[in-house]
């Protein structure tokens, strides 16, 4: 007894368990559990003694309806009851009310109730399942940020969601409101991708694995046909048929449909024999220039691994080189769904890409001002990570004024951004391009100014 009272953590995943030991509720000071995996119907009544516990995944089991003790739950703010098979109507009011991210995906709920009383809300997953509306009371939920509902039922756009006064990353690919326009952008041919055969394609070294596959450094060998020299490619190949944000075809299918630009990391074309795959401009030595989201920090990105805080200029640079990468996208009705630093690429040569299509989808013209507000609310929290990652007050030399100015600039331009309540009402991209042209301005001004003395 003693022994389990002073465990914090508790991995008890893989275990073939069909229920959960009686001696769990014995972990008094347990923060963190995971059950995911197993053949678990429901979970024990006893779990509400852990009074601790404020993560629960369970993952990867065989329950069909949203275990009675979650309610009693009081301390759990995240909850993963992902891959189960809850089916019908979910009742949101079964939840600890302090639930801050929910993750529901990959299972068959056909409608959502009560989502309102849950105030602290902020990441909410329904991806791969089968939705067809949004709960009116959404709008309730004030702090919900991220909602992922790609490859659910939504024949009509759920504008529903636009109610929610702080949504910042939407994902709805794989749905009928969505499906019909990226299908229509291909057959257009704006972006005009070449089908790729496989055999061109000489293999490397593994560059990493995301949640759809692995992504390969190869050569793409001269075809028969074409005059052109073999370049080195990045190849995406997904192994998987469906992640969080949305399934393989559809991040297939959106990179096809995607007209190229100077900021984004997009193909140079695609194949769809042995499996699906993309293939990408290949950028060396590139790293993301933010890291993903903790556990803690739940919406916000962490700082990269391994680097120090970046200079003001190179956040300008970023940040303007998203903004032209978001500007093109809602040119074309396309929203990216997860603008953020961890999905932002710097390159050996200091070139800076949009990557990651994998929440991306293809909205109808009349949505653009919703739809491109919310996008800039997550271009916004952008600005404030670039922002927290800056240096205001650099080691060597007294700061300089300009550095403090672009440094307020960027500030004051994140608040506008994420301003709550109406998406239309915020800046547009074009508006936003104008203002960071009229920053860097400012600082290059000085800088030159400086100089001149």
């Amino acid at each position: 007894g003693a022994d389990l009272a002073s465990l914090k953590s508790l991995d008890l995943r893989f275990q073939e368990l069909t229920e959960l030991p009686e001696s769990i509720s014995n972990c008094v000071n347990l923060w963190k559990l995971d059950v995911g995996s197993n053949k678990l119907k429901t979970l024990p009544k006893t779990l509400a003694r852990l009074e601790k516990l404020k993560i629960l995944f369970a993952t990867g089991n065989e329950m069909e309806v949203i275990p009675a003790v979650l309610k009693d739950m009081k301390g759990l703010t995240m909850l993963s009851l992902m891959r189960n098979r809850i089916e019908g109507v979910v009742d949101c009011a079964d939840f600890p009310a302090i639930t801050q991210w929910l993750i529901m995906t990959d299972n068959k709920i056909s409608e959502i109730k009560n989502i309102g009383l849950l105030k602290k809300l902020q990441k909410c997953m329904f991806s791969h399942n089968s939705l067809n509306a949004l709960p009116p009371d959404i709008k309730e939920c004030k702090s919900l940020q991220m909602l992922r509902l790609a490859n659910n039922k939504f024949d009509s756009f759920p504008k529903t969601l636009f109610e929610a006064p702080h949504i910042s990353w939407i994902a709805l690919s794989g749905n009928g409101c969505t499906k019909k326009a990226v299908e229509k952008m291909i057959a257009d041919g704006a972006a005009e991708k070449e089908d790729i055969d496989y055999k061109r394609l000489d293999f490397g070294e593994d560059l990493g694995e995301g949640s759809g596959g692995k992504v390969r450094v190869a050569t793409l060998v001269k075809d028969s046909k074409d005059s052109s020299e073999a370049i080195k490619v990045a190849v995406k190949e997904y192994r998987g048929a469906h992640f969080s944000d949305g399934t393989a075809a559809d991040e297939w299918n959106l990179n096809k449909a995607l007209p190229p630009h100077s900021h984004i990391l997009s193909s140079i074309g695609t194949f769809k024999t042995p499996h699906l795959g993309l293939v990408l401009e290949l950028l060396e030595g590139a790293k993301a220039v933010g890291g993903p989201p903790s556990l803690d920090s739940c919406t916000r990105d962490t700082q990269a691994k391994g680097e120090g805080l970046m200079n003001i200029q190179f956040a300008l640079k970023v940040a303007m080189a998203v903004c032209d990468a978001a500007r093109h996208l809602h040119k074309h009705n396309i929203a990216h769904g997860d603008i953020y630093l961890h999905n932002t690429l710097k390159d050996c040569k200091g070139s800076i890409r949009l990557s990651d299509f994998g929440a991306a989808f293809v909205y109808p013209k009349e949505l653009k001002p919703q739809i491109q507000g919310i996008e800039v609310r997550s271009f916004g929290w952008l600005l404030d990570d670039l922002v927290k990652f800056s240096e205001v007050f650099p080691e060597k030399g007294e700061i300089t004024a300009e550095t403090r100015c672009s440094h307020q600039s960027l500030k004051s331009l994140a608040k506008q951004c994420t301003q709550g309540g109406d998406a239309t009402a915020l800046p547009t991209f074009d508006d936003l391009a104008k203002s960071l042209t009229v920053v860097a301005l400012t600082v290059v001004g000085k800088v030159v100014r400086n100089k001149a003395e």
